[in-house]
């Protein structure tokens, strides 16, 4: 009864690691704006939650089964829990980046602010597309969507059978599609702004006496922030196309690194 209980508590502790650590890595759960006591006490309530209804032969490991065996499965269960909240993280790199651009391109990489979620200085418009993103993901479920994926997981990989080697490469393969859709995202205003430099550069040749760096700069935040303006009210609609697939991202990883799947 006493290694039963034991087993019992090892087993739930395993489960706590994997939820944990998708708590801390994965987007809104790990904002800094909720205490890290709320995120423990949040880990603690799922994964009681969850410890009751997952089969059991996914969860459970013998205590007898020697320290460097269980200190191995809770490094594993770290990493499976971490793959699964990076993925909706590079969703969100995705759209920072492209804003790191715009903002770059319109010269307003000089503003920066604090990212709520980061607690890191980053350019103003990709603190205003991380706030869209982040209004957008709750809107369509995304944590109910990771709760789902976090439950699918127990019932794919059980307990230090995760291929985890296998998250790597498609890992690299979301991280580039998603670079390319935060390029397409900038693309617009990469254009609108390339034209304008070359139309600044004609004048600068036209009037030499002109001093274009004083009157470029306010002409290319007064443009950027037209496009800026103008772009707004499609930007839910774009980040909402993104977040859709996150759910396919999260099943095909958990279908990655799951054991005899592949």
């Amino acid at each position: 009864m006493e290694s039963l209980s034991i087993d019992l508590i090892l087993s739930a502790f395993l489960v706590f690691v994997r939820v944990s650590a998708l708590v801390m890595t994965a987007p809104f759960f790990s904002t800094s704006a909720f205490p890290a006591q709320i995120k423990i006490y949040f880990s603690i309530v799922t994964s009681v939650m969850l410890f009751s209804v997952i089969p059991s032969d996914s969860v459970f490991l013998s205590a007898e089964s020697g320290v460097i065996f269980i200190v191995s499965a809770i490094i594993l269960e770290a990493l499976v829990g971490i793959a699964l909240g990076l993925i909706g993280q590079l969703v969100f790199a995705g759209l920072e980046m492209a804003g790191m651009l715009i903002s770059l391109n319109s010269a307003l990489s000089f503003a920066n602010m604090v990212d709520t979620m980061t607690q890191k200085q980053s350019a103003i418009i990709s603190n205003l597309f991380t706030l869209v993103a982040v209004l957008v993901f709750l809107s369509i479920d995304g944590d109910k969507v990771y709760i789902s994926a976090l439950v699918k997981s127990f019932d794919l990989i059980p307990i230090n059978e995760a291929e985890i080697h296998l998250a790597g490469p498609y890992m690299l393969e979301i991280a580039t599609y998603l670079f390319v859709i935060g390029v397409q995202i900038t693309t617009p205003f990469i254009i609108v702004i390339f034209l304008l430099d070359v139309s600044i550069a004609i004048f600068a040749r036209i009037m030499p006496q002109a001093n274009m760096m004083f009157i470029a700069f306010p002409i290319k935040v007064g443009v950027g922030l037209s496009l800026l303006l103008l772009s707004v009210p499609y930007l839910p609609t774009a980040f909402e196309m993104m977040f859709l697939q996150l759910y396919d991202f999260l099943a095909e990883i958990i279908g990655i690194i799951a054991p005899g799947i592949n």
